[in-house]
């Protein structure tokens, strides 16, 4: 397995849905998706939260006119700083399976918690978390990692990629913070016309270029 494509802060765009920000989301040469959450507050590493992000992945995953048995592996994964599962674990992968037999029910969706507060050095797992959580890289083990953490907080050229990075960021969660409003107004607008019920649901979305299973949608939450 070879990552291709490693994007962060990528969010997802689910008209009417809650919409999703991935911390990591990332795919693999054989189309597999990884999405890598690091949560510091247990509440923000619910486990129907992983159950959402998910759910988001596919939804992404497939396009129009696909099969669901195109459907490629997903892996959500959350590091978490404390054992939020409370099985005194280094790792948890949950799949589903069937109660009356206890077979893997293999659907392709996997959900993994990394609990961070493991770090027995004395394996590769806890390892790799203690140099996750050093903020230093002198303070690392694994030589690889604590190059490229030196290289991008302790050169010039490291830093000042960094500093563009952050920069970029910014700019980009304005654009978004601009686009939400926009979307929030049409809906709130949609909504307005579906209470009047002057027109019908299909004329609703041609006027704002939104599909009538949408407004449909809206309708069912609103009326």
């Amino acid at each position: 397995m070879v990552i291709e494509e490693s994007k962060t802060q990528v969010k997802t765009n689910h008209f009417g849905s809650r919409n999703v920000t991935f911390d990591v989301l990332a795919k693999d040469n054989t189309g597999k998706r990884y999405n890598i959450e690091v949560q510091r507050s247990s509440a923000g590493a619910d486990t129907r939260r992983a159950r959402y992000h998910s759910a988001s992945i596919d939804v992404d995953s497939l396009s129009s006119g696909q099969t669901f048995k195109e459907l490629l592996d997903s892996y959500v994964i959350f590091i978490t700083e404390k054992d939020v599962l409370n099985g005194q674990e280094p790792i948890y992968h949950i799949n589903r399976s069937i109660a009356e037999t206890t077979e893997i029910f293999d659907d392709g969706a996997h959900i993994i918690y990394v609990n961070a507060s493991y770090q027995n050095v004395e394996t590769t797992l806890g390892r790799l978390i203690h140099d996750f959580m050093c903020s230093q890289s002198s303070d690392m083990l694994c030589e690889p990692i604590a190059k490229v953490t030196y290289k991008y907080k302790n050169t010039p050229e490291g830093v000042d990629y960094m500093c563009k990075a952050v920069e970029e960021y910014g700019l980009k969660r304005e654009k978004e913070g601009i686009l939400k409003g926009r979307q929030e107004g049409i809906i709130d607008s949609v909504i307005k016309f579906i209470k009047k019920g002057k027109l019908s649901y299909e004329e609703i979305a041609d006027n704002f270029d939104m599909p009538v299973d949408e407004v449909r949608k809206l309708a069912a939450q609103t009326l």
